[in-house]
């Protein structure tokens, strides 16, 4: 009986405390649906940009880090590739000036090196994506029983 009321003081405060949190249903739930009516136009916003993007996924919000490490990221350029070319045909080419016939085949031929090196690379781009080049090899072997099957029928007839 004495427990009794000396934890009867106790439960009148936390019944107190207890009432005065659900006293007011109605703010208590205005409170909730505006951060709930927030939350979706937030994710309606992610959602639109990753759209705008091209993404099926939506991204994650930005900050300081994401901006310092792509400021460090640097893309090479179609500029920066010319340049390298360039630079690479003029130290290739002699420093002494021959005859202007054999220069100018000189350049003829640094320019086809470099543009065979360029078809290299987006021939095996197109291999790292999915594409494949068939090979010299079996289309000589088809050629020839092409052929040969061309020289069977006219010596059958």
């Amino acid at each position: 009986m004495q427990k009794k009321k000396e934890a009867e003081p106790i439960l009148v405060r936390l019944q107190r405390v207890s009432d005065a949190r659900h006293l007011d249903d109605y703010s208590l739930n205005k409170a909730l649906r505006a951060q709930m009516r927030s939350q979706k136009k937030r994710v309606a916003e992610e959602e639109a940009t990753s759209k705008k993007m091209g993404l099926g996924i939506r991204l994650l919000p930005t900050t300081e880090e994401d901006a310092a490490s792509a400021a460090h990221v640097k893309f090479s350029s179609k500029f920066d590739k010319n340049r390298k070319d360039k630079r690479a045909l003029i130290s290739a080419d002699s420093i002494f000036s021959g005859s202007s016939g054999s220069s100018m085949s000189n350049k003829k031929r640094l320019e086809l090196e470099s543009k065979r090196r360029k078809i290299s690379a987006s021939a095996a781009s197109n291999l790292l994506t999915g594409g494949f080049k068939p090979s010299s090899w079996s289309q000589g072997t088809v050629s020839g029983s092409r052929h040969k099957q061309n020289s069977m029928s006219a010596r059958l007839f």
